[in-house]
């Protein structure tokens, strides 16, 4: 048996609480719904850029052994010590890690249902019938069918299944775990420090 999507979202929450990205609260702070998707369509244009440079390899290199800064920490990992796991790197990871983990969490921080959190991911069904799905052929034309998918959320929050269902959908296609993309990411995430990278603008982890 597996985790459950709604321990997932738990997961997901209680870690973007503790590292900064989400208020104490919960809530998405001064970020708006258009703020998140926009990170969700910059996770698929990381997975195109992985794919371009890897094909489908697992890109993420071993642990770092290099000195570290004044500060305490690689400049490379931006952690101290190099303590915990790698950064996970390649299609897997943008595709199973960051953008799983950011389309979870948006339904969580605004309140609507990507799927049935009592569900795992396994449960979830392929999304066959979808007007543009005959047409998918390369990879791009897959992560467009993603962008496409994720921008649906903009006026209607009722397509939550339909965009975890794409997601599984071309996962399952090129062979990708998402669980243990999920895992992984996760590992490393709670790693990072304290509102790793001191971004200011658009700040919803991952």
């Amino acid at each position: 048996m597996g985790i459950t999507i709604g321990t997932m979202i738990a997961e997901i929450r209680e870690n973007n609480i503790a590292k900064g990205w989400r208020s104490a609260a919960g809530g998405p702070g001064g970020n708006t719904l258009g703020d998140y998707i926009s990170l969700m369509h910059t996770e698929i244009g990381e997975a195109t850029e992985a794919y371009r440079d890897w094909k489908l390899a697992d890109a993420t290199g071993p642990r770092h052994t290099l000195q570290l800064n004044t500060f305490g920490q690689c400049a490379e990992c931006d952690r101290p010590n190099h303590a915990g796991p790698y950064k996970p790197e390649g299609v897997g990871s943008e595709l199973g890690g960051d953008l799983l983990i950011r389309l979870l969490d948006t339904g969580d921080v605004f309140g609507f249902t990507v799927f049935d959190p009592d569900f795992e991911i396994a449960d979830v069904a392929d999304l066959v019938v979808d007007p543009i799905r005959p047409r998918l052929v390369s990879f791009g034309d897959h992560m467009a069918w993603l962008h496409r998918r994720v921008d649906a959320l903009w006026t209607n929050q009722h397509t939550g299944p339909l965009a975890l269902r794409a997601l599984v959908t071309v996962a399952r296609g090129y062979g990708i775990e998402l669980m243990w993309e999920y895992e992984r990411k996760m590992a490393y995430n709670r790693t990072r420090p304290f509102r790793h990278g001191g971004r200011a603008l658009v700040d919803t982890g991952a």
